[in-house]
C-alpha cells in the first residue's frame, strides 16, 4: 500500500479537494439534469420545503440576497421553479418546484449519491466515521 506524505496545509488541501470535487460534480449534474451543484442544493431543499420563502431558502443555503436571487432566476428560466408573491405580504416570495424541477432533483440525487459513495470508496467504516466527525468539527468551529 502506498504511503502518502503527511501534509498539514489543511486550508489548502480542503480547498483543493472542494474545487476538484465540485468541478467534477458540476459537470456530472449539468450532463444529467442541466443544473450545477449549487442549483441542485436549492432543488433538494425545495423537495422537503416546497413553497418556502425565498429568505428561508437563502438562509438554508447560506447565500446572500443577490446570490439567491440569481440562483432562483436561473432555475426559473430553466422551468424548474416558480415564484409566487405571498398573499399576505406581496414583498415576500414563495418558491415552488415545478414537475420538471422535481424530476431534475431526483436525477441529481442519483449523481450526488454516486459522488458521495466515491468519496467513501476504499475507506473503512471507522475512517468514514472519523472523516465525518472531523468535517463536522471544522464546520462547528468556524460557524
Amino acid at each position: 500500500r502506498k504511503v502518502m506524505k503527511r501534509d498539514e496545509r489543511f486550508i489548502f488541501l480542503i480547498g483543493q479537494a472542494r474545487n476538484r470535487l465540485f468541478t467534477r460534480l458540476d459537470q456530472a449534474l449539468i450532463e444529467t439534469a442541466g443544473v450545477t451543484a449549487a442549483q441542485s442544493g436549492a432543488l433538494y431543499y425545495l423537495m422537503a420545503n416546497d413553497g418556502c420563502l425565498l429568505s428561508e431558502l437563502s438562509r438554508a443555503l447560506l447565500l446572500d440576497k443577490s446570490a439567491i436571487t440569481g440562483l432562483i432566476d436561473r432555475l426559473e428560466s430553466k422551468g424548474l421553479v416558480k415564484r409566487r408573491a405571498t398573499p399576505a405580504d406581496r414583498r415576500a416570495i414563495n418558491i415552488f418546484l415545478t414537475d420538471a424541477g422535481r424530476s431534475a432533483a431526483m436525477k441529481c440525487l442519483g449523481v450526488t449519491k454516486r459522488y458521495n459513495d466515491a468519496i467513501k470508496e476504499g475507506l473503512s467504516e471507522d475512517e468514514v466515521e472519523c472523516f465525518s466527525r472531523i468535517l463536522q468539527k471544522i464546520i462547528t468551529r468556524f460557524s
